[in-house]
């Protein structure tokens, strides 16, 4: 089954607030009776999420984005990051959150995408 890519989106060149975090869930820390911290290594797979807003979006992208949304809310797509060039299979956490922008037809979204496989 192929997956389905992430829409391009023309009208929003800037991509503010940009975040790539490892898992907090990767390693599980706890102390010692001697206060030396104990590492436990608790997955292989260290899933990276991914934060940012659209700004500057048109009114047609902002509903694009938001039928891509609806059509992939509950599974795996393709993303391309802006920072790295790389491609990545991700998946929503969380509905994008849209907001104006400055005018009445300019559109912030807010994604939060993570990752689900390794490149």
């Amino acid at each position: 089954m192929a997956l389905n890519t992430f829409p391009s989106i023309a009208s929003a060149p800037l991509c503010d607030g940009f975040r790539d975090e490892p898992s907090a869930d990767a390693v599980l820390i706890a102390s010692t009776a001697s206060g030396y911290p104990l590492l436990n290594k608790l997955f292989t797979f260290d899933p990276r999420t991914f934060r940012f807003d659209l700004r500057f979006v048109s009114q047609t992208d902002k509903e694009n984005v938001l039928a891509f949304y609806e059509a992939n809310k509950d599974v795996p797509f393709l993303w391309t990051n802006g920072q790295d060039h790389q491609q990545y299979e991700v998946a929503f956490v969380a509905r994008p959150g849209c907001a104006l922008d400055g005018l009445p037809d300019v559109w912030r979204i807010g994604l939060e995408l993570r990752q689900t496989t390794p490149i």
